[in-house]
């Protein structure tokens, strides 16, 4: 049965502080230096901060409830918690403090890093069934890599049909790939290895924090509050909230769709339809770790793509993310909803 309340609760704490702390930041510092911050977005670790927070204190049914769930992986919970409010603290510092924002960069980073140095040694010396309980087993590997590779074929599909049909240009070679310089002659062979070791992998290696923090927040928590209603339309609904939760960014144009009507509502049907192979993943391997690997490698790829390789004429008018790629999209979709893992009653890995 469905807990409304829980939900409502979740959302309301989610949006308000996720919201209000941005809203508060711009208001007290002015949207330029906001912009201008080069700080990893504090907002992405509010819905797995608000999530844990309900569950660890509030939620006495939960099974990681802090008076009953004692076991080494509530570490890594309570280490993302810290996280959290230690980072809010340095997007501050670095808004009153430009002249340290570099230093403050380095530090934000390296927390990132040393929480995910934590998840991997404590998963090192977790049994499997105390990681399931508490929800950060990492499930079926092999269907996960399955996602990883479709996932880079797609996006790097999609930067080849805007070359095809003329709907962007080739970036050619530059003097630096990820501020390292390239020689001419070694620039491809270059970029091909620092695409699998630094775009592929490193990159979404040292931001998996924040993805987790959205991806615990809509498909570890939310999607799973939702399921009782039928796992196609809790995943609909989980992307439509993570859609909406996204307009901030995308009115403030620091987001890839424009700042208009079109762009939200781009927005949403892109969010609603990312979010159908998200929860699809999470259903089909029970990892939270393989979504939060693939959001990351999602964004890393696609920024990679329009750094090094075609960058759209349009954002509205092209592949990728726009109108066309959401088609392609859709037709993944449809091939996806096949799969009769929407209709079993359990949350079985396939």
């Amino acid at each position: 049965m469905i807990k409304i309340n829980r939900i409502f609760i979740f959302l309301f704490l989610t949006f308000l502080l996720s919201w209000g702390f941005d809203g508060l930041l711009i208001f007290v510092t002015g949207l330029d230096p906001y912009l201008h911050l080069g700080m990893s977005p504090w907002g992405m670790l509010v819905p797995a901060f608000i999530a844990l927070v309900l569950q660890l204190f509030f939620f006495k049914d939960s099974p990681i409830y802090y008076k009953i769930y004692k076991e080494k992986p509530r570490w890594i919970l309570f280490g993302f918690l810290v996280l959290t409010v230690v980072y809010a603290i340095i997007v501050w510092t670095a808004a009153f403090f430009p002249e340290l924002k570099q230093i403050l960069q380095g530090v934000g980073a390296l927390l990132f890093t040393l929480w995910t140095l934590l998840v991997f040694f404590l998963y090192g010396q977790s049994p499997k069934k105390v990681l399931q309980k508490s929800g950060l087993e990492l499930g079926n590997i092999k269907v996960g890599q399955r996602f990883l590779v479709g996932i880079i074929v797609f996006l790097l599909l999609q930067g080849a049909f805007n070359l095809l049909f003329d709907l962007g240009d080739f970036v050619g070679k530059l003097d630096r790939v990820y501020g390292l310089p390239v020689p001419s002659a070694l620039y491809f062979p270059a970029l091909i290895i620092l695409f699998i070791g630094v775009t592929a992998i490193g990159i979404p290696l040292s931001g998996l924090a924040g993805v987790f923090g959205e991806e615990y927040g809509w498909r570890g928590f939310l999607l799973q509050e939702l399921i009782p209603v039928g796992k196609i339309r809790a995943v609909l609904w989980v992307g439509v909230v993570w859609g909406i939760w996204h307009f901030p960014v995308i009115i403030r144009g620091v987001h890839t769709y424009p700042a208009s009507l079109l762009g939200l509502s781009l927005a949403i049907i892109f969010f609603v339809l990312w979010g159908m192979i998200q929860g699809y993943a999470l259903l089909k391997t029970g990892s939270i770790w393989v979504v939060s690997f693939m959001h990351g490698l999602v964004n890393s790829i696609y920024s990679f793509i329009l750094r090094y390789g075609v960058k759209p004429a349009d954002k509205v008018y092209s592949f990728g993310l726009g109108i066309y790629g959401l088609i392609c999209l859709g037709v993944v979709i449809w091939f996806i909803l096949r799969d009769p893992i929407w209709n079993h009653e359990n949350n079985e890995t396939g």
